[in-house]
């Protein structure tokens, strides 16, 4: 099997470098146009479907590269949802070291350990990506499949298949519209072939978002 992982566009709260967990922010304009420059790399793709998290910002980037590979099917996976940042959506980053000092010395030192006020914890997010990635390998075994997701989120699933800490999952990077393929064999297992691949987006398409993690 052969699967992308594939970061949504651009929203407002991106572009403002606001935590946006699970609140249900739109692409932006620039979100929109970096959703479109995801068709050409993957049109020709022998790709049986297209799963998306339910968050609306990963829906619009998934509707739009459905619609542009030709209409194939497109299903909601509650498991691809980003981190619910709790108490701490919406915020700015100075906001938070601000207000949540505690919990941001311990999320820059050891975020594995670090439980988002209100929200969840790296370890959570985890099991339940995992979990959406193994249903949807259970049901297209041998196939090309795309899923649309989140920073934090695709960043977990990574760290599991290259057997890395999740406190040090600062080493993996993923960006607006990134896109990242992973694939599994019977022998091999799961394997990483290409991560944060960018180069679809062009100069003009490259966000500015400082990530929360």
């Amino acid at each position: 099997m052969f699967l992308y992982l594939l970061r949504h566009g651009e929203t407002a709260w991106n572009a403002e470098n606001r935590i946006q967990g699970v609140s249900d922010q739109p692409l932006n304009e620039v979100g929109l146009a970096q959703a479109r420059a995801l068709i050409p790399p993957l049109a020709g793709r022998p790709i049986a479907a297209i799963y998306s998290s339910p968050l609306i910002r990963a829906r619009e980037t998934a509707g739009i590269l459905a619609e542009g590979l030709g209409g194939l099917p497109l299903h909601e996976e509650t498991g691809l949802a980003e981190l619910n940042q709790g108490d701490l959506e919406g915020m700015r980053i100075a906001d938070v070291n601000e207000k949540y000092n505690g919990f941001w010395d311990l999320w820059r030192e050891r975020p594995a350990e670090a439980l988002t006020p209100g929200g969840e914890s790296l370890p959570d997010l985890q099991k339940r990506a995992w979990a959406a990635v193994e249903s949807i390998h259970s049901r297209h075994p041998g196939e090309m499949v795309v899923a649309v997701s989140h920073n934090l989120a695709i960043t977990t699933l990574l760290c599991r298949i290259l057997r890395i800490d999740l406190n040090d999952m600062r080493a993996i990077r993923q960006h607006n519209a990134a896109i990242n393929l992973v694939e599994y064999d019977e022998v091999r297992g799961w394997g990483v072939v290409m991560m944060n691949a960018l180069s679809h987006l062009g100069s003009a398409l490259a966000s500015n978002e400082k990530p929360y993690h």
